[in-house]
């Protein structure tokens, strides 16, 4: 029941965020996401692998990349960003009270955080910037709400095939498919009643691959916890673990919506 109500408070302030939010509001709610996501990453990687993340450089980067979802063009800037801050990695990493046995994998596992949890969400918030980029955001998420959601319920009531006993064992194949199918299904109801200019195939392939991405990250992320010994990323959401457990597949999706705004534009 409190995961009920924490997902009726949260997901309309969501929807309001994406549809009338300021940009530097939006850009000031990812930063706050992105921060927490990567200290939940590196809690995971330092009880994984024995490692201490480069944590400060890991945070100035994902502030530093954050403010490239207000530019107009597609964010290629992250690129020189990117290179930046990992030479400034491999220079930290050096420095006294980090182990030279260490030395890569604190690199690794700094460059990894940000890349699996910043760069994703600057990608989905400058879609959301863009002209009717709302609209295909918040489409987005709806993808990912709903098949999610009929994952969960259906595979609980009807799953008898695991799909990935050995990363989640309590997926099932059952709940895979409802998965995708509802995604479809939002597809198809946004095509009918809601954007009658788009295509329904346009659409169902979108929303078919969102999924597919969405379910790829939600089973690295259980991955990740796994290895770590965990059974969610922190209990900073109460009844639902912590941020990386909220945005896993989001954090797959996004590059997905973000090459098809590309596609589209040209």
């Amino acid at each position: 029941m409190r995961r009920i109500l924490i997902a009726l408070v949260l997901i309309p302030l969501v929807v309001a965020l994406v549809l009338w939010g300021p940009p530097y509001l939006l850009v000031g709610v990812q930063l706050f996401i992105t921060v927490t996501g990567l200290w939940e990453f590196f809690r995971l990687a330092e009880a994984a692998a024995g490692v201490q993340p480069l944590r400060i450089p890991g945070y100035l980067f994902a502030a530093a990349i954050a403010p490239l979802s207000l530019s107009g063009s597609p964010p290629q800037g992250i690129v020189a960003i990117a290179l930046f801050f990992l030479m400034v990695m491999l220079v930290a990493a050096m420095l006294p009270g980090h182990a030279l046995a260490d030395y890569l994998k604190a690199v690794a596992a700094t460059m990894l955080g940000v890349l699996y949890v910043a760069l994703p969400l600057t990608l989905l918030v400058w879609v959301c910037l863009q002209d009717d980029g709302p609209y295909w955001t918040l489409f987005t998420l709806i993808v990912i709400w709903v098949g999610d959601t009929a994952g969960f319920f259906f595979g609980r009531a009807f799953g008898k095939h695991k799909s990935s006993p050995r990363i989640s064992p309590n997926k099932t194949w059952e709940g895979t498919v409802a998965s995708f199918a509802a995604a479809q299904l939002v597809g198809l109801v946004y095509s009918r009643f809601l954007w009658e200019g788009e295509g329904y195939w346009q659409l169902a392939l979108l929303a078919a691959a969102l999924n597919v991405a969405g379910q790829l990250g939600d089973l690295a992320e259980s991955a990740l916890k796994r290895s770590a010994g965990v059974k969610d990323s922190s209990q900073l959401i109460p009844g639902h673990g912590g941020v990386l457990d909220r945005i896993d597949a989001l954090l797959f999706a996004a590059p997905i919506l973000w090459y098809y705004w590309l596609w589209k534009a040209a």
